[in-house]
This record gives structure tokens, sequence and C-alpha cells, in this order.
């Protein structure tokens, strides 16, 4: 698909124009905003672990509490429930906390799992939360980590 734009508007708005169809369309782009470092190396608030233990139970339970372990269904809900996980933990307002949220489902039934992680971070700042659930078919561990940025 070519495309071709003409420089008859300002900086912020280009023309482009797909040959093979014949239709124009405009574009409107902002400028970039250049942020200045602020050289802030401690956090106002530091991310509370039990906060973000509290968040990843609340979640497991009311979420998983009804279900059975379903190996295609466990895909999707991993994804999903460490999305909810993540966006509820950004709600409390840590700001400059980059969150990381894992969920892994498996099944009671099959087998032993060990969960590890590691992570290269500044212990005085950085954190993390874990809660892990069961039920008679499945279990859930939830993790939530929160790594200050400078």
């Amino acid at each position: 698909m070519a495309q071709v734009s003409t420089g008859k508007f300002s900086a912020s708005t280009q023309r482009s124009t797909d040959i093979r169809a014949g239709v124009g369309t405009t574009v409107t782009s902002r400028p970039q905003v250049r942020y200045e470092c602020t050289y802030k190396m401690t956090p106002d608030r530091k991310l509370l672990p039990y906060e973000a233990t509290n968040i990843i139970e609340d979640i497991l339970e009311s979420e998983l509490q009804s279900q059975r372990y379903d190996p295609k269904k466990s895909q999707l809900w991993c994804c999903d429930l460490a999305d909810k996980i993540k966006g509820k933990v950004k709600d409390l307002g840590y700001g400059r906390y980059k969150i990381v949220a894992l969920v892994t489902i498996g099944s009671v039934e099959h087998g032993a799992v060990c969960c590890a992680s590691q992570c290269v971070w500044n212990d005085k700042f950085d954190t993390y939360g874990e809660y892990t659930y069961r039920n008679g078919s499945l279990y859930a561990v939830g993790t939530v980590y929160g790594i200050y940025q400078e």
C-alpha cells in the first residue's frame, strides 16, 4: 500500500493518500513533550506488601471460588486475573512504581509444582506481595512485584 504525504499542512497535521484506493485522510498529531529528569531517588510512599497481598487474595477468592480446573480456560484466567490485580494495585496511587503481576493456575490432582523467581532490585524501595488460593480442583498463585523507577 503506497502512501503519499503532501506538505500543504502545518507541522502538527499530515495528509496521507492511499494511491491504490484514492482515499485521503487527515491525521492530527500533538508535538512530542520532552520531560526533564527529576533526579528523585526515593519514593514519596513505599508500596506496602500487605496491600498488594490483600488485593491478590480478594480477586483470587472472588473469581475462582466456584471454578473447576480446566487447562484451556486456565490460560485465559491467568491473563485476566493478572490484569485485574495489576489494575487494582495501580489504583492505590503509588506513582513511579512499575507493577508486574503474575498468576499461575494448576490442577490439585496432577503432581507438584515448585514456583520460584529472582529479581535484581533495591530492597529499600522495591517489594512484592503474594497469595496462594486453593479449592478442591485447582490452585492459583498470584504475585505482584512493585519496582520503583528512579
